[in-house]
């Protein structure tokens, strides 16, 4: 288990930074680009709950294959 606060920093040095691109995906590729703030929680969600058990390196493909596998998952649901 990575600790938390190893975690908290790299979610901010390396994950929020990537934010502004992530969301203008999440907008372009969802039915109903208001949902795009519920997903990107469910994506860092997801990116902690990984990050606890190893940090991903490169982060950048990892966010975005997440983002991918959750957009994917939401177009099943729906």
């Amino acid at each position: 288990m990575v600790p938390a606060p190893e975690v908290e920093l790299w979610f901010v040095r390396e994950v929020l930074p990537l934010e502004a691109s992530l969301m203008r995906l999440l907008r372009s590729s969802y039915r109903n680009p208001e949902e795009a703030a519920d997903l990107r929680q469910d994506i860092y969600a997801q990116l902690i709950a990984a990050a606890h058990k190893q940090i991903p390196s490169p982060t950048k493909p990892f966010v975005f294959a997440i983002a991918h596998n959750i957009l994917v998952d939401r177009v099943r649901r729906d």
